[in-house]
């Protein structure tokens, strides 16, 4: 004899009692509805006529407790998961923003030629050091993404070879210090063809050859690379095999977990978080294939990277973030509008672009920017995004919605975001390029490149100059320049390519009158008298020290006749490389270096 309000909460039977007048009323009622504390119902409700000619209720209730436990557990999960991302996302900015001044002024400080041997040796620890733990940011915001599935490959078409190579190059030097062989084995020229995404199969690749390379003190590391028709598309096959410390059978089986090592000892011996080998499987299986390993305790190991790749009609050709500017372009007299609210990260971009010659603006909001573009020209502004008053996104999406005559000026994107997607917004936002900080000095620098029109050649020289008998006399050693080592051989192109358009540059400021202090000189000098041993130019590498033994004579500003001495050299030197005079020059040689003594 009991009825609903006799028996639940208030709150409770004023829904059925709302529910039941509404299907006495002619309708039907469908409700979730809360029966007792613990258990839900998902109950319908029709309106029935009883024989004594009174409407009626018949209903049918399903008992959808587990599911709404179910489902308030997935809301649970999806808030944590969202409370996860963001956390990693504001942690990585905040700790991205204080690498960037440690990382940015000891890339400045590794440059500069007054440094002695123990003081570089200790920036060069700091540098180390900063980029361990730029990488192992970067591994656990990898490992999230992978979690909260918001990593995505994006496939387009690449040259395989060349990402490879671009790869081993890396690990060269440390293969080398060790007295460690570094191969690379491309067995099929469709690799040059394919569709898959660089910058993961980069990651993964990197990852095996680095600890390839780490865990091998002597002998070889050998990467072979296959392909495969399967399916109407293609298996690609990279084994990474190495003559190394080798894993024990039992490690092996807890190899690829996070944070895992072979065992304690390793961590502490070769350092690493345990991260990579997790995050290179997954993100193989995310491409179609797998990494797998096999290994003999004391023998080595062989590491398999699979992943399938569509074929493409033709490569894309691109410019890596890493490479140096093409010659012809540089950033002298470049206008650059430099946004960002903090200092360190102003003075970070300065020391980097100064020493090239730009010319650069300071703002500290995007009101600044967009006031600053109303009152001069600018080439290129140079965006943070986090910033106080008015943000960049706010400042981008307002500069490309204008009808300002400036309203489609380059604008590259500085951020300490580095989460899934992020490049692809500020893109999509209007932004043409992105550098995340910690900011490397090349790819900034290439960014930048990379958004401008070429510019002139310096002007040609004077044809009565008496070098240029000289510089037509000079012999070129065709062995000086034959190393025996294609990667070496890249090596050599890519420092020439970047030298000549440092040369260029100063040649250009030189002539302007906008050099007053040796540092970029001696810098570019310096660099070119190292390498040019090295890459078979000795005669450029010799000319290049006799011009920084001028110039450290120089006592803080170059004189007029300094800067004249110091043109003559940088004309001489552009000319060898231009020309690729390998060797010493012959006998013009010679007669070219007193020339230019005298």
């Amino acid at each position: 004899g009991l009825v609903d309000r006799d028996m639940y909460p208030d709150e409770q039977w004023t829904v059925f009692e709302r529910e039941d007048t509404k299907v006495l009323n002619g309708h039907t009622s469908l409700n979730v509805e809360q029966v007792g504390p613990e258990k839900t119902a998902l109950t319908k409700k029709l309106p029935v006529r009883l024989p004594s000619g009174k409407i009626g209720i018949a209903g049918i209730s399903f008992d959808i407790t587990d599911y709404k436990r179910t489902e308030e557990r997935a809301r649970e999960t999806e808030a944590a998961s969202l409370a996860k991302s963001q956390f990693l996302a504001a942690m990585s900015h905040e700790i991205r923003t204080p690498l960037n001044g440690i990382l940015g002024m000891a890339q400045s400080l590794a440059s500069d030629p007054d440094l002695t041997g123990t003081q570089r040796e200790k920036v060069e620890i700091v540098l180390d050091s900063g980029r361990t733990l730029v990488a192992l940011v970067d591994d656990v915001l990898d490992l999230s993404k992978i979690e909260a599935g918001k990593l995505e490959i994006h496939p387009v078409a690449c040259d395989l070879r060349h990402a490879a190579s671009r790869v081993t190059r890396l690990f060269e030097p440390k293969a080398h210090e060790k007295g460690v062989k570094l191969l690379l084995q491309i067995s099929d020229p469709l690799t040059s063809a394919l569709s898959f995404d660089p910058v993961r199969v980069r990651q993964c690749l990197s990852n095996l050859v680095s600890n390839a390379v780490k865990f091998t003190a002597m002998g070889e590391v050998h990467v072979a690379i296959a392909t495969q028709e399967e399916d109407g598309a293609w298996r690609v096959t990279i084994r990474v095999s190495d003559t190394g410390i080798g894993i024990s059978e039992e490690a092996l089986s807890r190899l690829f977990s996070e944070f895992s090592q072979a065992d304690a000892s390793t961590t502490r011996r070769f350092g690493g978080s345990g991260l990579g080998l997790a995050i290179s499987r997954r993100i193989a299986r995310m491409m179609g294939g797998d990494v797998t390993a096999e290994s003999v305790q004391g023998k080595g190991s062989v590491f398999t990277l699979t992943f399938r790749a569509e074929a493409a009609s033709a490569p894309v050709a691109s410019l890596d973030a890493g490479e140096a500017p093409s010659p012809g372009k540089t950033i002298s007299g470049l206008r650059i509008l430099l946004a960002d609210d903090n200092r360190v990260n102003r003075e970070v971009v300065k020391v980097f672009l100064a020493p090239h010659g730009a010319l650069i603006t300071e703002a500290e909001n995007g009101r600044e920017v967009l006031d600053a573009l109303e009152r001069a020209a600018f080439d290129l502004v140079l965006l943070d995004i986090h910033m106080p008053v008015m943000d960049g996104t706010e400042a981008l999406k307002t500069l490309r919605a204008g009808e300002a005559p400036y309203r489609n000026i380059p604008v590259i994107a500085l951020t300490a975001d580095a989460m899934s997607g992020d490049r692809e917004r500020f893109l999509k936002m209007g932004a043409n390029g992105y550098v995340s900080k910690p900011i490397d000095q090349a790819n900034l620098l290439s960014a930048i490149v990379r958004l401008q029109v070429p510019r002139e050649a310096p002007p040609a020289a004077r044809p009565d100059d008496p070098l240029d008998a000289c510089l037509a006399a000079l012999k070129v050693d065709p062995m000086a320049e034959d190393t025996g080592n294609p990667a070496l051989a890249a090596l050599r192109d890519e420092w020439l390519q970047a030298a000549r358009a440092q040369f260029d540059a100063l040649a250009r400021d030189l002539a302007e009158g906008r050099i007053m202090s040796p540092g970029a000189l001696y810098r570019a000098a310096h660099d070119c008298h190292g390498q040019g041993a090295l890459f078979g130019y000795p005669l450029a590498g010799t000319i290049a020290g006799d011009l920084c033994l001028i110039l450290r004579a120089c006592s803080g500003t170059l004189t007029p006749e300094a800067a004249k001495i110091a043109a003559r050299y940088i004309r001489v030197l552009t000319h060898c490389l231009n020309h690729r005079i390998t060797g010493l020059g012959g006998p013009a040689g010679n007669t070219l270096r007193m020339k230019l003594a005298a």
